[in-house]
């Protein structure tokens, strides 16, 4: 089960890699759009996000299939995107009710910290800093990682298919 679940989790980075590197345009655009797509993850979007980062790199005139790249990349790690908002807020600004761990989340401590000032700053801060350093480390090196990284993600696709596949019975 737990090798199924692996290969399904590879299958699914593998392909987002692929769409990403198969990009032809201007570096510039696709690492706007991943970018842009990327900091869409840390604020609540409730599901809707990947679409949403789609739309809002055709907006900034981005590349949106990068948009949409970026904003799958990190949705399964929302709940760890979320702590991180918290901790970077409250940096800056001091907790409203004390938290100590998870056993202290309640409805109420819930309610106060997604709406609350250090979460909204924390949001801020990490998706500035965070998009603005995966703009930069995109925009060096998209244009001269791409047909390498292409190659190497089609091989290893080829190879992933194989692991799924069933092998073939004998003919007589």
């Amino acid at each position: 089960m737990f090798k199924r679940l692996w290969l399904g989790f590879e299958r699914y980075w593998v392909f987002n890699l692929i769409r990403l590197f198969r990009i032809r345009g201007q570096s510039e655009r696709v690492a706007r759009g991943f970018a842009l797509g990327l900091i869409i993850n840390f604020f609540p979007t409730f599901g809707a996000g990947v679409l949403i980062s789609g739309f809002v790199a055709r907006f900034f005139r981005g590349n949106a299939v990068a948009g949409l790249v970026g904003g799958a990349t990190l949705t399964f790690f929302w709940p760890v995107l979320f702590y991180f908002n918290l901790w970077t807020g409250g940096l800056f600004v001091a907790d409203p009710i004390p938290v100590a761990g998870p056993e202290d989340f309640t409805e109420k401590t819930m309610g106060s910290l997604v709406l609350g000032l250090n979460f909204a700053i924390g949001a801020i801060v990490n998706s500035t800093l965070i998009g603005l350093a995966v703009y930069l480390i995109l925009r060096l090196i998209h244009r001269q990682i791409q047909p390498g990284a292409l190659a190497y993600f089609r091989r290893q696709a080829r190879e992933h298919q194989g692991r799924f596949r069933l092998p073939r019975p004998v003919l007589r």
